[in-house]
């Protein structure tokens, strides 16, 4: 059977050999390894096998397959009571995994871990398996009818040219125009311009005096407006079928101001550490909501609940790494100073193989499809008030006019 870990590092001839060829070395008579894991999917799955040993599969379970394979040694698993990765307490004693490593009651730990200079003084890290950034999961608002699509068919620039043009036909129309009495009065020069608006929506013409050149100008107007008319009427009625989702969280200040949104988030981690040693700003902000009520600390394994409950359909957000919003992931970490040199070596070899991304893309199905879900819909059903508010409005103005 093979000797512990710490009992195979105390021969000089294993220390010396490690020491001068850590990337060829293996333990010749095995070892056997205690190592701590936290259950956190995708990175790490930590279950019970039928005598409940904890077995360790996903990304870092490949990886310290890997490395035991290649070392020649064996492990046994064992989890925090706390479940953490570890925080400093105001004792100086560390919780979480870091605690146990830090007590030598584990000679490794899984992660990926956030490597702070406070953790750095009591454990070693080998070097970074994965960079990820912290992320926001929030609901989604319903589908909503955007009450200024009906302006959407053209864009800003068209709209103006044809307003544009719509004074430039009037003005012209009036010099050109046969004027009744030879005098451009004020009642004409709004028939006229009444007049130009309804050939724009596609209405009658009026018995408005024109002449000659007011009626050339009026055909030329003619053309034009039909041809933006049609394109408009076709162009709104695909978008009459758009539904737009509000998405109101997309930063942490939005987070901030939100006083209905709470933060749910991982307790005793790096986060929770590195923003309550923050002095001000945004990160302080957020460690002071817990002081208000607003932040609700649980474990990754409550995660899937919480989204299918409160971030669903109350006020809460969840705070953690973007692939904990893909999959609610959970984590590792390594230690063991006399022997980092070796697993250097074969964690770098992984990573730059692209061994660990591959393990964790294959753990994460359909990552592309969460993360860059539309935020507009299309849909099907009857027209309603709230699409033609608009229209209905702007032929009553007309209906007045003429009247």
């Amino acid at each position: 059977m093979a000797r512990p870990l710490p009992e195979v590092l105390g021969s000089p001839e294993v220390v010396n050999s490690l020491t001068q060829n850590p990337a060829i070395f293996r333990f010749p008579d095995g070892a056997l390894a205690t190592v701590a894991a936290v259950h956190w999917r995708p990175h790490i799955v930590v279950t019970p096998d039928s005598e409940g040993k904890l077995v360790v599969s996903g990304p870092m379970g490949n990886v310290l397959s890997v490395l035991a394979e290649t070392l020649n040694f064996t492990y046994n698993v064992v989890s925090p009571a706390d479940r953490a990765w570890g925080a400093e307490q105001p004792d100086g004693n560390w919780t979480g995994m870091v605690g146990q490593v830090s007590r030598k009651e584990v000679d490794l730990a899984l992660g990926p871990f956030g490597i702070t200079y406070n953790r750095t003084k009591f454990v070693d890290f080998t070097e970074s398996l994965f960079f990820d950034a912290r992320g926001i999961l929030s609901r989604k608002g319903t589908p909503e009818i955007d009450p200024w699509g009906f302006l959407y068919p053209l864009t800003g620039s068209v709209w103006a040219a044809v307003a544009a043009a719509l004074a430039v036909v009037w003005l012209v129309m009036m010099m050109v125009g046969r004027r009744p009495g030879g005098v451009v009065s004020v009642s004409w020069a709004a028939e006229v311009f009444l007049q130009n608006v309804r050939v724009f929506f596609n209405q009658g013409l009026t018995g408005v005096v024109l002449g000659y050149g007011g009626v050339v100008m009026l055909s030329s107007w003619v053309v034009v407006a039909a041809v933006v008319f049609w394109s408009y009427t076709g162009t709104l009625t695909s978008l009459l079928a758009v539904r737009h989702i509000p998405q109101p969280i997309q930063t942490l200040r939005d987070l901030l101001d939100d006083s209905a949104v709470s933060v749910i988030m991982l307790p005793m981690t790096i986060v929770t550490d590195t923003i309550s040693r923050m002095k001000s700003g945004e990160l302080r902000e957020l460690h002071e909501l817990k002081f208000v009520g607003r932040v609700r600390y649980e474990r990754t394994s409550a995660f899937r609940e919480m989204l299918e409950t409160v971030v669903r359909h109350e006020g809460y957000s969840i705070l953690d790494t973007s692939l904990t919003l893909d999959l609610l992931i959970a984590g590792d970490f390594l230690k063991t100073s006399i022997i980092m040199n070796m697993l250097y070596v074969w964690v770098r070899s992984m990573v730059e193989s692209g061994l660990y991304m591959h393990w964790l893309t294959n753990a994460i199905p359909a990552v592309t499809t969460c993360r860059f879900s539309p935020s507009i819909i299309l849909v099907q059903e009857p027209l309603s008030l709230a699409n033609l508010w608009v229209s209905l409005l702007a032929h009553s103005i007309v209906c007045l006019c003429n009247v």
